[in-house]
C-alpha cells in the first residue's frame, strides 16, 4: 500500500497523528499533507517511556547532540518530557481568590504570583499539545494547525526551562517573556479557525467543535492568569492605583455601564452611514456592582447587540425606522442575567443549527485577510464594519467565542430565534467571584436511538471514544 492510499483508507485515515508519525520521515510527512506524493521508509522502533527530569530545573538542561538536531516534527511526539507534564493537573483559581490575593499585594506576594504562572503555563500548554498530537494525521498536518501547535511547542520549552523566580528582577524578565509571547500568539484564534474549517471532511464536527472550545478556553484560562500577574507586577510600581480595579479585575463592574458602552461603540461605529435602530433598556438597570473580568462582558454584550442591529439593518433595509433592539436586565443573589431580543428577521433553520459549529469554511473566510485577533472589543474600533455594503466583514467568530468566554467562569449563553421574526439571547454571569475557572470542556452525551421492539430501554446513552485525549 502507497503512503497516499494509505491515509484514505478507512482503517487507517483516523489514526491519530502521532501514532503514524515515529514511522515516516518530516520529508514524507510533508509530501503527504501538501503533494501528497509516495513514499517508502522502514519503520523504526518507538522509544519506551521513562520517568523525566524534574519539572523546574534550576539552570536550563544541556541539550545532548541528539536533542539539538531533532528539529523534525518526530521530536514532538517521542518527547518524554511533554508526557510528565501532561500527567500533572492544572490548578484552576476563582476570581475571588485573585482579588484576594491581589488587594494584599506586597514584594513577597508578587514573587508568589510570578511562580504560580511559571507552575500553571507550562501544565496547561502540554495538556493542549497532547490534544494536537492526537488529531486525524490529515487535521494535524494542515499548515493552519501545524502553526498553532509549533508555536505552543516553542512556548512550553521556553516556559518550562524558566528557574524558580526569586527577586523583582526575575520577574521582571519573566513579564518581558509573558509579553512577548501574548503577543506573538494573536495569531492563533485566526489560524486554528482556518485550519478547522479546512479539515472539516476529515475530522466528525462534534470533535471539530470539542477541539476548538477546548482550546479557546484554555487559550482563555492562560491569558488570564498571564495578564493578571503582568497587571499585578505594573500595579506594583504605581502608587495611584484605582482600589476599584485588581489587576484586570473590576470590582464594580455594573450591567448598565456596560451595555451603554456597547451601544456607544456601535453607534459610533455606523455614525455616518446606517441609522442605527433604537435601543430599550429595562429590568433592573439598578441592580448592583460585581466583581469580573469586565473585558469578557464587553466582548459578549458587544457580539451580540451587533449582530441584533445588523440583522435588524439587513431585514429592516427598506425601513427608515428599524424597530429597536429591546435590552432586559435582571439579578438574583447568584448571577446576573441580560436579555437581548431584536426583530431582524430571526435565523433560518440551518443557520441556528450550525450557531455555534467552527467548521464551515465560508464562516471564517475573513481570516484570510486579517492575520491576528485578540477577542476583545478594543480591537472592534479598527476591523472595518461593512453592515451596509456588498460586502460583510464580520468575522464569524463572534458568537462561538462569547459561548466560550461567558462559560469559563460558570455562566452561560442561550440563543433562541423565530424565523421571519427576531431572535433573543440570553447571558448569565455569575455574580460571586466564587466559581472555580471551567477550564475543560466537557463534550455532551449523544443519544442512539433503539427502536422499543429492539431493547427495553427506548434510549441508549452512547459516549463515543474521544479523539482528543481528555
Amino acid at each position: 500500500m502507497d503512503c497516499l492510499s494509505m491515509f484514505q483508507s478507512p482503517t487507517l485515515g483516523h489514526q491519530s497523528f502521532h501514532t503514524l508519525l515515529p514511522f515516516y520521515s518530516p520529508q514524507m510527512l510533508k509530501a503527504v499533507a501538501f503533494q501528497r506524493r509516495a513514499f517508502s521508509m522502514p519503520a523504526t522502533v518507538r522509544p519506551t517511556q521513562s520517568t523525566s527530569p524534574p519539572r523546574h530545573p534550576i539552570t536550563p538542561p544541556i541539550l545532548s547532540a541528539e536533542q539539538k538536531a531533532s528539529s523534525s516534527p518526530a521530536h514532538f511526539y517521542q518527547n518524554r518530557t511533554l508526557d510528565y507534564y501532561v500527567e500533572q493537573r492544572v490548578t484552576p483559581i476563582t476570581l475571588r481568590q485573585l482579588v484576594f490575593f491581589g488587594k494584599r499585594l506586597n514584594d513577597e506576594r508578587l514573587i508568589k504570583s510570578a511562580n504560580y504562572v511559571r507552575n500553571e503555563l507550562p501544565v496547561r500548554l502540554a495538556h493542549r499539545i497532547r490534544d494536537f498530537q492526537q488529531l486525524p494525521f490529515i487535521v494535524g498536518s494542515n499548515p493552519h494547525i501545524q502553526l498553532v501547535y509549533d508555536l505552543y511547542w516553542a512556548a512550553f520549552e521556553k516556559f518550562r526551562k524558566v528557574p524558580p523566580i526569586e527577586t523583582k528582577e526575575q520577574n521582571q524578565e519573566y513579564c518581558n517573556l509573558l509579553r512577548t509571547l501574548l503577543r506573538d500568539h494573536l495569531v492563533v484564534i485566526p489560524q486554528l479557525a482556518l485550519g478547522i474549517s479546512e479539515c472539516a471532511q476529515h475530522i466528525p464536527a462534534v470533535h471539530a467543535n470539542h477541539f476548538m472550545n477546548t482550546m479557546l478556553r484554555s487559550r482563555i484560562s492562560r491569558r488570564v492568569i498571564t495578564e493578571q500577574h503582568l497587571a499585578l507586577s505594573e500595579s506594583s510600581q504605581d502608587m495611584n492605583n484605582d482600589d476599584a480595579t485588581v489587576g484586570t479585575i473590576f470590582t464594580k463592574c455594573n450591567p448598565t455601564n456596560i451595555i451603554e458602552k456597547c451601544i456607544a461603540l456601535i453607534e459610533t461605529r455606523l455614525s455616518g452611514t446606517a441609522k442605527c435602530p433604537p435601543f430599550n433598556i429595562d429590568g433592573s438597570t439598578g441592580c448592583g456592582d460585581f466583581t469580573y473580568i469586565s473585558e469578557h462582558i464587553e466582548y459578549i454584550v458587544f457580539q451580540l447587540l451587533s449582530n441584533s442591529v445588523r440583522h435588524t439593518l439587513q431585514f429592516h433595509k427598506h425601513n427608515n425606522a428599524p424597530p429597536p433592539v429591546n435590552i432586559t436586565i435582571c439579578s438574583n443573589d447568584t448571577d446576573i442575567l441580560i436579555r437581548i431580543s431584536d426583530q431582524g428577521g430571526g435565523m433560518s433553520p440551518e443557520a441556528y443549527r450550525d450557531l455555534w459549529s467552527f467548521t464551515s469554511q465560508r464562516r471564517f473566510k475573513a481570516f484570510e485577510t486579517i492575520p491576528q485577533m485578540a477577542a476583545r472589543i478594543a480591537e472592534e474600533e479598527e476591523i472595518p464594519w461593512s453592515w451596509q455594503g456588498q460586502e460583510d466583514q464580520h468575522l464569524g467568530i463572534g458568537l462561538p467565542m462569547s459561548k466560550v468566554y461567558s462559560e469559563y467562569w460558570g455562566g452561560e449563553l442561550k440563543i433562541m430565534s423565530m424565523e421571519g421574526f427576531g431572535t433573543e439571547a440570553y447571558i448569565r454571569i455569575p455574580r460571586l467571584g466564587n466559581q472555580t475557572e471551567n477550564i475543560d470542556f466537557e463534550e455532551a452525551q449523544e443519544v442512539e436511538y433503539v427502536p422499543a421492539w429492539e431493547s427495553d430501554e427506548r434510549h441508549t446513552i452512547v459516549r463515543h471514544s474521544s479523539i482528543l485525549g481528555q
